[in-house]
């Protein structure tokens, strides 16, 4: 399946959902009505909106039934281990995607170690528990443990020989999934495919986020990155050491953080 009919891409915006599309504490969902109807009436035509969430499709589906979420043309899924195509109101998952992802991964292996950390690493809903992803709740509370415990994991699974990434965001959500996995990495694939098919946007590709698994997709080459005022610690620390002016900061939350950008990156909105 093409990623999206047949068109020119004029221009892609891939957000994250939680605190940044979605704004937990705007119990009208005002900003993100407000961008749903920008999207709809200036970009949505000839532009790509990319979802990229740490959530399983199942949690993907509890968001949108309690927030008038667009359906996107893409949704990035379960930290970036799985994506979907949206197309004529169907939706295919890219196995091309998950048999990248199948090469040199064993999950038996990986939980086998993570499971040696006892009550410090809390299993998340089974939902959340993936085929290229485990996921964790993280029991110790300062930074400094937190960091030694990502660290000791890291070892652990370096030592029985698996090539495995561990993503620690928002303080608390820890995952293990394949190297070749991530948000990032999974952005990279989707845009890989987009200059295969000669239609790479043109205006240009804005990343949104708030947390640590967010990260990886700042780093994506060539692409302009929006960090929304209420980003966590993690990734204000990440902007205070990566300044450089496709990296903007916004003043406003969420979806309206999101506008905020567009408008300073001079993102052109099309009327049709």
């Amino acid at each position: 399946m093409s990623l999206w009919g047949d068109g020119e891409v004029r221009f892609v915006l891939v957000s994250d959902l939680d605190h940044t599309m979605v704004d937990h504490d705007d119990p009208q969902d005002e900003s993100l009505r407000s961008f749903n109807t920008l999207w709809s009436s200036s970009f949505a035509k000839d532009s790509l909106l990319i979802f990229s969430t740490g959530r399983s499709p199942a949690l993907f589906e509890e968001l949108k039934g309690a927030h008038p979420l667009l359906v996107p043309n893409l949704l990035v899924c379960s930290v970036g281990t799985e994506i979907f195509h949206f197309h004529e109101g169907q939706s295919k998952e890219d196995e091309r995607w998950a048999r990248i992802l199948d090469e040199g991964w064993d999950r038996s292996a990986a939980l086998e170690v993570a499971l040696q950390f006892g009550s410090a690493l809390a299993p998340q809903v089974d939902s959340e528990q993936r085929p290229h992803k485990i996921s964790f709740h993280v029991n110790v509370e300062s930074r400094e443990e937190q960091a030694e415990l990502v660290e000791k994991l890291g070892l652990g699974l370096t030592e029985v020989g698996l090539k495995a990434k561990i993503i620690f965001s928002g303080g608390k959500d820890l995952d293990i999934i394949p190297i070749a996995a991530g948000k990032g990495k999974a952005l990279e694939f989707i845009l890989g495919q987009l200059r295969e098919e000669g239609r790479y946007p043109k205006d240009g590709v804005q990343v949104n986020g708030d947390s640590g698994n967010d990260i990886e997709m700042f780093e994506v080459d060539g692409v302009r990155s929006c960090v929304v005022s209420n980003a966590h610690t993690e990734v204000r620390e990440w902007c205070d050491a990566h300044k450089t002016p496709s990296i903007f900061q916004a003043t406003k939350r969420c979806a309206a953080g999101i506008m905020e950008a567009l408008e300073y990156f001079g993102s052109e909105a099309q009327d049709h």
